[in-house]
């Protein structure tokens, strides 16, 4: 096909205006407007280059990568958050003082696995939430009324 006679349109920028601070942010220019001096666009004045480029009349329609994240950049898994109650929530400090906030102890292994499957929580999950509150336990080591 000869490129003179294809129609070209460019449609919404797709620049990253967050780039400079480890984001994904785009303008919001819904179609490149050029201007009379040359290929930036009157809305947003960004080059025509990082508007999506749609050929009118053929069968290709070219899109620029994406930067946003994706469940395959980071290996096809997703991270769940872990939510506890708050009654596992008092369970579980109430044994990491007693075990004195350290889950390594070899001695005490069968004691944590027996824990951790009457709270309900995975041994990780209890070592990760250990690591979280170690150091705001010495402040709010005083048992709160509120229910």
């Amino acid at each position: 096909m000869n490129s003179e006679n294809l129609n070209e349109e460019y449609r919404e920028c797709l620049r990253n205006h967050a780039a400079n601070l480890g984001s994904y942010a785009t303008d919001g220019c819904g179609e490149y407007t050029p201007t009379s001096a040359g290929l930036t666009c009157a809305a947003c004045g960004c080059h025509r280059n990082f508007h999506r480029k749609v050929i009118i009349g053929g069968s290709e329609t070219t899109t620029p990568v994406s930067f946003e994240s994706t469940e395959s950049d980071r290996g096809g898994k997703i991270r769940i958050r872990t939510r506890f109650s708050a009654e596992q929530k008092d369970k579980m400090m109430g044994f990491a003082e007693k075990i004195g906030w350290k889950i390594q102890r070899k001695e005490q292994e069968e004691e944590i696995e027996r824990f951790c499957n009457e709270v309900g929580v995975s041994r990780q999950a209890f070592k990760i939430w250990i690591h979280n509150h170690k150091n705001s336990s010495s402040s709010s080591s005083s048992p709160n009324n509120a229910s």
